[in-house]
């Protein structure tokens, strides 16, 4: 059972802007290689070693795709001071009607950082972000919930400051933007040490957007809760490679890309799977399960503006939808989420709403006043999409 709280809405994705010091803790020997913020083209960009100038989002100056100024980036004095300044995020909370949020950082630059060949730089700058948004955290412990940085230098660094980060520092979760073991793809067995410490942990896994070597995981503009993310494909092949059966509590948040998608894709998983069972492409452990068992079972969705998932919300599973706001990027509605969030949930029972807007994600996380974790019947609690 979950305790009583004074959480209403929580946003399980929203983001902070690193400031132009945010690098400032790193070794002497390697700031002379930090990425810099610095003038281009009328706006600011971070400048990366080797990798093409990442310029600050429109959004960054708005909260919001409503009203971002016109232009392909803006200068860091426009930024809104809640994304970067932790006493300015609450006053940005409370105009929002949010009472806290999972925070993650901005996508660009670190799919600029993940191109960099200095695995020194990269390790170094994941530990000093961890320790930056940590001290963030800790102005407002009530408020303000981090994902650590996991960097993918190696499984070895990955585990260590997974350990780190959610011991020492006491973030809430991890984002994981690429395979700590180099892999390609997912369920490579060289990475099932960091499964195994997120295991024991029992720390939530975020993919944000798309993961891996070559992935984004900033997420396109606009509204499209119905197209399939990337990271809709980093799945599969954990759940082919038997991450999920090795590993029975780790969990895997994917974050910014609603949960649209879900339903059809996850059919489209199944019947090819049944229909294809003889090729014997992957063979799962449970002789009668389908792919979507593991998705459901296994990850947690976000979802925004999306109201056709929570109308369906009992044949994806209702524990594992986590209201997120998107803040500062272009789908927010910043500063009127709440009532977005109000508008999808509408015609749900009160119960129902306050599990998607609050308590499923505080309880993902064990947040203040929360017990951490879901029974066995809540997680596989979803209706079966294939029948055979």
């Amino acid at each position: 059972m979950t305790e009583r709280t004074g959480y209403n809405v929580i946003s399980a994705d929203s983001h902070i802007v690193e400031p132009p010091d945010v690098f400032a803790g790193l070794p002497a020997s390697l700031k002379d290689r930090a990425p810099k913020l610095a003038d281009h083209e009328g706006g600011s960009a971070w400048f990366v070693e080797g990798v093409e100038p990442s310029p600050l989002p429109p959004t960054f100056a708005s909260g919001t795709g409503w009203r971002k100024p016109e232009g392909t980036s803006i200068r860091f004095d426009q930024v809104l001071p809640g994304l970067y300044d932790p006493a300015e995020r609450v006053k940005a909370q409370d105009a929002d009607s949010v009472d806290a949020e999972i925070l993650y950082p901005t996508p660009t630059l670190w799919d600029a950082l993940k191109l960099v060949d200095d695995d020194e730089l990269k390790l170094a700058c994941a530990r000093t972000y961890n320790d930056w948004l940590a001290q963030f955290c800790s102005h407002s412990p009530d408020r303000f919930f981090g994902v650590a940085k996991i960097p993918t230098t190696s499984v070895e660094d990955a585990i260590a400051e997974l350990q780190r980060a959610t011991g020492e520092l006491g973030l809430k979760g991890a984002l994981l933007d690429a395979y700590p073991s180099g892999s390609s793809v997912g369920g490579n067995p060289a990475d099932d040490p960091f499964w195994e410490a997120a295991n024991d942990l029992q720390i939530p896994v975020s993919f944000h957007y798309g993961v891996g070597a070559g992935a984004v995981t900033e997420p396109p503009g606009g509204i499209a809760p119905g197209l399939k993310p990337p990271m809709a494909d980093a799945v599969l092949p954990l759940v082919a490679g038997g991450v999920f059966d090795r590993f029975p509590d780790v969990k895997v948040v994917l974050a910014h890309a609603d949960a649209g998608w879900a339903l059809h894709w996850m059919e489209f998983f199944d019947i090819n799977y049944v229909r294809q069972k003889h090729l014997a492409q992957y063979v799962l452990q449970r002789e009668d399960a389908v792919p979507s068992d593991y998705f459901r079972k296994f990850c947690w969705f976000t979802f925004h503006h999306d109201r056709s998932t929570v109308k369906n919300r009992h044949v994806l599973g209702q524990v594992h939808m986590v209201w997120a706001s998107h803040f500062p990027f272009d789908d927010s509605n910043w500063p009127d989420n709440r009532q977005q969030a109000m508008n999808v949930t509408g015609e749900i029972p009160a119960a129902d709403r306050q599990a998607l807007l609050a308590d499923n994600v505080g309880r993902l996380y064990g947040l203040p006043g929360y017990k951490k974790g879901f029974s066995v019947d809540e997680v596989e609690a979803f209706e079966q999409l294939v029948h055979f």
